[in-house]
């Protein structure tokens, strides 16, 4: 019996690898839609999938100009499910695709379960205070948070099919591209992320906890005042409501309080430290491990680890 499609798409290669695993824990064959460099193509293979390609997307192409031919596609093979994930710019190609459709679109879905000719899907809403499970019908589109279907080791290779089907520009053209000047960091593949609030002190404790994340094999996420007040991270590394969320095995939050806006980002990490010298923050209730320190004491046991 042959395995249903499940089909992908994402804006860069590596981003293929999480939606691969994902289709394969669903019990589906990885099917992905990519335009781009064919050295892209070939990477995405690696990851297990078979890749209908489109071609190079052409100058002046906006991102969601690959929207008629994935379309086409998507018609023809008529998948299972549709998997994309939880960012700005697949979330663009992602509501163009459902209204051409005529299918839903679901945001932030951190677990899915296949379910007759459809799926159950469990997302946050209500900016994360509350998860709600639905119900979806074949050929739905699904953004998946980040770190929703851990990794695998894949030994098996796929194809490329080249599709014949060109990536035509928009009536918007693309005249140029400046590359942010502002750090980027992909927090949702870190195991391990310590997070630094308000609590941290200084600039100095910020660096410590890099170093200390660095030797962990981690990353350094942090709050919106970090990022957004003090300036000392960038505004890849904020959690939250309208940052990044993370599904690390370890969270270390150093200083951070721990309110309902910054805990959507993180509320599904397996296991959570909390260390503030407040006994009575927020996150003290919502963590596996509580410690009552201050920040300073408190990187200096952790580069002691």
């Amino acid at each position: 019996m042959n395995m249903a499609q499940i089909l992908m798409f994402a804006d860069v290669p590596s981003a293929y690898e999480e939606l691969a695993c994902a289709a394969r824990a669903l019990g589906g064959e990885p099917v992905a839609l990519y335009a781009g460099p064919r050295a892209g193509a070939e990477e995405i293979t690696g990851y297990g999938a078979k890749v209908l390609y489109f071609g190079e997307i052409p100058a002046g192409a906006m991102a969601e100009d690959v929207v008629p031919a994935y379309e086409t596609a998507i018609k023809r093979e008529q998948p299972a499910l549709v998997l994309s994930r939880a960012g700005k710019r697949d979330a663009l190609v992602a509501g163009r695709l459902a209204v051409r459709l005529g299918v839903p679109v679901v945001n932030d879905v951190s677990g899915v379960t296949m379910a007759g000719d459809g799926a159950e899907v469990s997302h946050m809403v209500y900016g994360g205070a509350a998860i709600r499970t639905e119900r979806v019908g074949a050929g739905a589109i699904l953004l998946l948070a980040a770190g929703s279907f851990p990794a695998e080791e894949v030994t098996a290779v796929g194809d490329i099919v080249d599709e014949g089907i060109a990536v035509e520009p928009g009536a918007v053209k693309l005249v140029s591209t400046e590359e942010r000047q502002e750090e980027t960091v992909d927090l949702g593949a870190a195991k391990c992320v310590i997070c630094v609030g308000r609590g941290i002190g200084s600039a100095e404790n910020v660096q410590k906890a890099l170093e200390i994340a660095h030797k962990l094999g981690g990353e350094v996420a942090c709050t919106r005042p970090i990022a957004e007040g003090e300036g000392w991270l960038a505004r890849s590394r904020y959690l939250g409501v309208s940052g990044a969320t993370v599904k690390p095995q370890i969270y270390i939050g150093v200083g951070v309080s721990g309110q309902v806006q910054h805990t959507v980002g993180m509320n599904e990490a397996a296991y959570v430290v909390a260390i503030n010298k407040d006994k009575n923050a927020p996150l003290m209730k919502h963590c596996d491990m509580g410690i009552v320190m201050d920040a300073d004491t408190a990187l200096d046991v952790l580069g002691r680890l």
